[in-house]
């Protein structure tokens, strides 16, 4: 109990400290508070503005069934086939690739604030007002490289994807609503594109490989079929056991040849089908809207961390500044002594 009570008293002995410094230079932490909120004020309002759009998309799963149908087919073929093959699990991927961001900087935008000429669309690299330095060997292939870096850095483009709603969240921020909003419809287009040709391109090898068992299978049943005729031939009469457990044999070989041609040549038609079919896999669920206010800098936010900033800041400014003239003046005395 008496240690908190010291511990008490020089915390008090401590702040009473402090303030006495503080209102002996006064002045100086006046002006170095209006200082450090002048610098805070100045950077919140020479900050470059950004504005986000962001919009909500479902992945639509197709052909669930059918896969699962060809991956058992597989199997009975002895063709190993890969799991896990959505599209949904890398789309980030897909987004933040070289080629979209590439697709992207290639682009030409309209501009609606950032720049004064609003009618004449442009790409990035103006908007960005970046000047490459073109003495330097292959400065072309650098200022892609750079220009990419920037915008994988900065997260002009983020993708996220909720786990348990499969919900997928595509934002996009930069120094123009417009180009802000025109981006984000631009990546859902492509993205969009980029998966139908996928799953275009998946029926299309289910089709094939439906197409190929399935004569492959016709094969084997016609084969069956006639083992089956010969054997009964040469064993009209059968006394044997053995010859009996062999014709049973050849006709479990029949039936199973018949029952696999039957649901391949059901695959084969929904493979066709899934083949001919050109419809979005993404659908929007909360689609982008123009951005009116900015996103950033929070001007307000800025500012008061500023102030709070600026009053730590002079106060102790002040205290050293107070300790360092009383080490002064003891140690002139010590000196003239």
């Amino acid at each position: 109990m008496q240690a908190e009570t010291e511990d008490d008293i020089d915390l008090l002995e401590l702040a009473s400290s402090i303030i006495k410094r503080t209102l002996k230079h006064k002045v100086l932490a006046i002006v170095l508070f209006i200082l450090v909120v002048g610098m805070a004020f100045a950077l919140a309002l020479l900050s470059t503005p950004f504005y986000q759009t962001n919009a909500k998309i479902i992945y639509q799963a197709s052909g669930g069934s059918q896969a699962s149908g060809l991956s058992a087919l597989a199997a009975l073929a002895g063709v190993s086939t890969s799991k896990g093959d959505d599209p949904s699990a890398y789309l980030s991927d897909i987004i933040l690739s070289n080629n979209m961001l590439q697709s992207v900087l290639a682009e030409k935008w309209k501009i609606s604030k950032a720049l004064p000429d609003t009618l004449t669309p442009v790409d990035l690299q103006t908007l960005w007002k970046i000047k490459p330095d073109t003495t330097k060997d292959d400065w072309q292939i650098n200022l892609e490289y750079d220009m990419l870096d920037l915008l994988k850095k900065k997260k002009y483009i983020v993708f996220t994807q909720d786990k348990k709603s499969g919900v997928i969240t595509l934002t996009t921020e930069f120094e123009d609503p417009q180009v802000s909003f025109d981006v984000n419809n631009f990546i859902f287009k492509q993205l969009n594109d980029i998966l139908i040709n996928k799953m275009h391109f998946k029926a299309s090898g289910n089709r094939k490989f439906a197409e190929e068992r399935l004569a492959e299978i016709k094969e084997n049943l016609k084969e069956a079929e006639e083992n089956l005729r010969r054997f009964r031939q040469r064993n009209r009469l059968r006394i044997d056991p053995a010859e009996e457990l062999e014709d049973a044999r050849l006709q479990r070989e029949v039936l199973m040849n018949q029952e696999i041609m039957i649901q391949l040549q059901k695959q084969y038609e929904i493979a066709k089908i899934e083949e001919a079919r050109d419809m979005p896999v993404l659908d929007i669920i909360d689609k982008p809207m123009k951005p009116i206010q900015k996103s950033k800098p929070k001007r307000k936010l800025i500012i008061l961390a500023g102030g709070v900033a600026a009053v730590f800041f002079s106060i102790m400014a002040v205290v050293l500044f107070d300790l360092f003239l009383e080490k002064k003046s003891v140690w002139r005395k010590h000196v003239s002594g």
